[in-house]
């Protein structure tokens, strides 16, 4: 007699990366309502707080080119465990002076250690996306920087971007409550992005 087992298939991942300094601050809302629309959807995400993480910065020893693993032994050993378990990384930030946040930024360096072809296979089929509240109202001028910069650093590792979301003209903390447009629009990317990964069972 033949047994036939039915594999239920793993539900995908969204892992957010909130590189936000300032604490419920307009990044921390709108990642609130992204979680809810990807709970909406089903759909299963993770929220890593920068800010709350021991990162240090890439010394440029090359460890990681030649033995394959980092020569920093701190948070993100944990973090690269989730990032290698996860679809589709979320980077969440201001926009600092056209571009990310020291903390993101020191984030980012630490991904030179997917440069190595063996390391970088713990990234194949990833997506990502990007969320990014800013001051200025001239998204175009004022990101410029911001998307070259992301498109290099993805396609650098082979990442594909799936879109890219700015939410312009909030300064103060919380600010972003009044515009209630913004809030919503964070809840759809959130729903939209989870059923994209076929998240809905």
């Amino acid at each position: 007699m033949r047994f036939v087992v039915n594999e239920i298939p793993m539900k995908k991942q969204i892992l957010i990366i909130n590189g936000a300094t300032r604490v419920e601050g307009n990044t921390d809302i709108l990642l609130g309502r992204f979680v809810q629309g990807v709970a909406s959807a089903e759909g299963i995400s993770k929220v890593v707080d920068l800010r709350g993480k021991k990162i240090g910065g890439c010394i440029g020893c090359y460890q990681c080119l030649r033995e394959f693993t980092c020569s920093l032994a701190d948070d993100m050993t944990e973090i690269r465990t989730e990032i290698e378990a996860s679809d589709l990384l979320v980077f969440a930030s201001p926009v600092y002076w056209c571009g990310v946040p020291g903390l993101m930024k020191t984030f980012i360096d630490r991904f030179f250690f997917y440069y190595h072809p063996q390391n970088n296979v713990l990234l194949s089929g990833k997506k990502a996306t990007v969320l990014a509240p800013l001051n200025q109202k001239n998204v175009a001028h004022e990101t410029a920087l911001l998307v070259e910069f992301f498109e290099r650093f993805f396609s650098c590792l082979g990442i594909k971007i799936i879109g890219m979301h700015f939410f312009s003209g909030i300064m103060d903390k919380a600010a972003v409550l009044q515009k209630t447009e913004y809030l919503e629009e964070a809840f759809q990317v959130g729903k939209g992005l989870a059923q994209s990964l076929n998240i809905i069972p």
